[in-house]
């Protein structure tokens, strides 16, 4: 287990498996047992929209998964909308019979139930495993003024409230990272909230905002192509992609963020459905093709079990609990 998650807790967010099997509602077939799970075909709710960093990573995982499935497919739902909950809450409501999962980052379970808008608390779900963790990131295109996060900090003291970043959502792991960077640094940023990491980078990248904060594997692509630089890692967390790009506490500011993803299913579930679905994560983050996509996408693959899934879980909600109510975003 990875350690210094701090507001990884805040960690943002990340919730489906996915399903690519022609019958996309169906459940599990007639007669079929928890010994011979799974039957049918297992629908992986992600609550962002297709594309973005969840989203690429639930299907990468998948993609190994599904050989240890007894051949049934797992088919990505795609269900965006507050802020991941609108997915989560499908999730949460469903049948606990391990055909209906969430593949999540953090924030639908450990910061949305803090702003009391949502029917679901952390703990109404089953951890089933952890999956990868990940720091949270600031990207800026490249031809960009700053290419030092301390070089950001000295033009933000002459210029306070110029820097506009784009995120996915209002109160999300990345907005929380950028507040606490804000506090550390004693600077002032301005978020501009969007529905997916993908729609921030394109924001980025059409110079409508100054900055995006989020996954790094959101960004790869546009790094690659030498449109966007990683400015600062704002976790603690380091990944092969962006080894010298240095975190916040190395470049002097005390501030730390990085997100646990993972699989969780409505409460209930049984141990039998939670184990056949672990020993497929497991198994996926031992195909070294999978391994892999994940990290040069920016992720650190970190299995765990549900039990160690579920203590992440918690200890993020506390913490991001004690960060909001400091950040004066909740009461």
């Amino acid at each position: 287990m990875i350690a210094s998650r701090a507001l990884a807790a805040i960690t943002l967010a990340a919730a489906g498996l996915l399903v690519t099997s022609c019958s996309v509602g169906a459940g599990p077939q007639s007669g079929g047992t928890e010994a011979d799970y799974p039957n049918a075909s297992i629908e992986a709710v992600v609550p962002y929209d297709a594309g973005g960093a969840t989203d690429q990573l639930a299907r990468t995982v998948i993609s190994g998964m599904e050989p240890e499935l007894n051949g049934q497919s797992v088919v990505v739902l795609n269900e965006s909308g507050g802020a991941g909950t609108s997915g989560m809450t499908s999730v949460v409501n469903s049948e606990p019979n391990g055909y209906k999962l969430a593949f999540i980052a953090g924030g639908p379970l450990t910061v949305q139930p803090h702003y009391g808008k949502t029917s679901y608390s952390y703990d109404d779900v089953t951890p089933i495993a952890r999956i990868a963790t990940s720091p949270i990131v600031l990207a800026v295109r490249a031809d960009a003024p700053w290419n030092t996060i301390q070089e950001l900090v000295a033009d933000l003291k002459k210029n306070p409230g110029s820097f506009r970043y784009a995120s996915t959502g209002v109160g999300n792991p990345a907005s929380i990272a950028m507040e606490k960077f804000d506090s550390a640094a004693g600077v002032d940023t301005k978020q501009v909230p969007f529905k997916s990491s993908s729609e921030t980078v394109t924001a980025l990248l059409g110079k409508n905002v100054d900055g995006a904060a989020g996954l790094p594997q959101g960004f790869t692509a546009s790094v690659k192509s030498g449109d966007l630089k990683i400015l600062a890692n704002l976790g603690s967390v380091k990944d092969p992609s962006y080894e010298k790009v240095p975190t916040l506490k190395e470049s002097g500011i005390d501030a730390s963020t990085d997100l646990t993803s993972g699989i969780v299913g409505p409460k209930g579930l049984s141990n039998e459905v939670v184990t056949a679905l672990a020993d497929a994560v497991q198994a996926s983050l031992k195909d070294t093709k999978v391994l892999e996509r994940i990290s040069s996408s920016g992720a650190v693959p970190d299995f765990g079990t549900g039990e160690e899934y579920a203590a992440d879980i918690k200890s993020d909600f506390d913490e991001n609990g004690i960060v909001l109510k400091e950040l004066g975003l909740i009461p």
